[in-house]
Order: C-alpha cells, then structure tokens, then sequence
C-alpha cells in the first residue's frame, strides 16, 4: 500500500499501472519475511516468489474486476463520471457491489447470498417437504394400526374357534 501511495496510483488509474507496484511489494514483503523467519539465505527466493504471487494476484484481479458488469469496454478518462457514460450509452448504472457479494454470487461459488424474500421462499419449500414427509409418515402409522387390528381380530376369532370346539 505504501508504494501505491509513493507512486501516486489512484483507484481511477488503468489496471496495469498497479501491476509492477504490486510485484515490488510482493517482493519486499517476501524479502523480510523470508529474512526474518528462516535467515539471510531465504531472502531472494522469498522475494522471488512473493514477487509472483503479487503480481499473478494483481493479474487475476484486474482479470476479474475487467470481467464484471460495470466495467464495461468503454475506456474511462481520468476525471470521468461512469454514470455519464451510462447516461450516454442509455444503459442503467449498475450497482457497485462488495467484493464478498461478487465472489459469492458468482457462478463458481457454492454459496449465494440470499434477500430475505428468497430465503424465506426457501424455507416454505423445505417446510412443504417436511409436512409431506409427515404426512407420509402419519398415514404408514394408520396402515400399521389397521393391519395390527386386523391380525389381532383374526387371532382372536382364531383361538374362539378352538375354545368353542
């Protein structure tokens, strides 16, 4: 973050402004802790590899953040109002969400996040399956009653039968 501030680099700026800044704090990063956990020799490969990862990570989030529904292809200058250029191309302005929505209302994601309106439909649809479930169940208890009677009456009658004769 300290060398996005001495760089000067705005959240306007173009996604591959952030790319080197975010390598070279990967590196610093991988540095010292390299350094400091495991000693003096682990320093380059630490910067090497956090150098990577921070710039495959500032890859895949601009990768990711090009592929959402309010960037658009239109490319955007500096000062620009990105509601003006909704206004110009009569689509609607979208909704900046968190980034915890957007990865949860991804495609890929194994959860959603739901308005209460949609989890209570999913509540009555559970609680439809349950009172069916029971009735089922009710109605498998009734069967049994039935049959138990059936075969104690016939039993009964049997054995009046041997009493008689």
């Amino acid at each position: 973050m300290a060398i996005l501030l001495a760089w000067k680099i705005e959240p306007s700026s173009p996604p591959h402004e952030r790319i080197l800044p975010s390598t070279l704090a990967g590196a610093f990063t991988g540095g010292s802790i390299g350094g400091v956990i495991r000693g003096r020799a682990n320093v380059i490969p630490g910067m090497i590899m956090f150098s990577l990862f921070g710039y495959a990570g500032q890859h895949a989030y601009n990768y990711l953040d090009r592929t959402q529904p309010w960037n658009n292809t239109v490319v955007l200058a500096k000062n620009t109002d990105p509601s003006a250029v909704y206004d110009k191309m009569n689509i609607e302005t979208p909704e900046k969400q968190p980034l915890w929505k957007r990865v949860l209302n991804s495609k890929y994601s194994p959860m959603k996040v739901l308005s209460d309106k949609q989890y209570e439909g999913l509540l009555r649809e559970k609680l439809v399956g349950v009172e069916a479930e029971i009735a089922m169940v009710d109605e498998k208890i009734i069967n049994a009653k039935a049959k138990a009677t059936a075969e104690a009456d016939a039993v009964r009658d049997r054995q009046e039968r041997k009493v008689e004769r």
